[in-house]
């Protein structure tokens, strides 16, 4: 299990940062603090992971999570704030949703490959492609003879076990 911060206080937070969708991060702080984090104006802190991270009180939060917090008005907790579009920098409100970390998966892009081949389906030497997809938090392989039915079978099976979070 992945561990979190929990957030402080949604009054404090409130007394200090405001949902901004004119920020490029979508937050920004309304009242100064001590520190060279403490300026009025957008958050605007990317880590190297491509996210958006802010400092509150001594603590390190990413900005899609305090988002999230505040227009919600619920910590989630151990729960993931995902990106539906899957770019971490698109923190707006409509963007985030709540979900389990199997689900996060579940909508995570795929690495580039070098083949150009699409997240789940590989080219085995045979000319058969196998199909590597997530069912039931279990590994699901299956080899298929072409391109075009592989990809018709891992875009039938991502919508009918990942629902909302499938991704291609």
């Amino acid at each position: 299990m992945q561990n979190y911060t929990p957030m402080p206080s949604l009054e404090t937070l409130q007394k200090t940062y405001v949902i901004d969708p004119t920020s490029p991060s979508g937050l920004s702080r309304i009242k100064a603090s001590i520190g060279r984090y403490g300026k009025i104006g957008p958050v605007l802190s990317v880590g190297t992971d491509g996210y958006y991270r802010m400092k509150f009180d001594g603590a390190c939060y990413r900005t899609h999570r305090v988002i999230y917090y505040l227009h919600h008005k619920v910590d989630p907790g151990a729960l993931v704030v995902d990106h539906i579009d899957g770019n971490p920098q698109n923190n707006r409100v409509e963007n985030l949703r709540a979900c389990t970390q199997q689900e996060n998966l579940w909508n995570a892009k795929g690495r580039p490959k070098r083949s150009g081949l699409p997240k789940g389906i590989e080219r085995m030497s045979d000319g058969t492609y196998r199909v590597k997809v997530s069912v039931n938090r279990e590994p699901h392989s299956i080899t298929l003879s072409n391109f075009k039915a592989a990809l018709n079978y891992t875009k039938s099976v991502r919508e009918r076990h990942h629902g909302n979070f499938a991704r291609q």
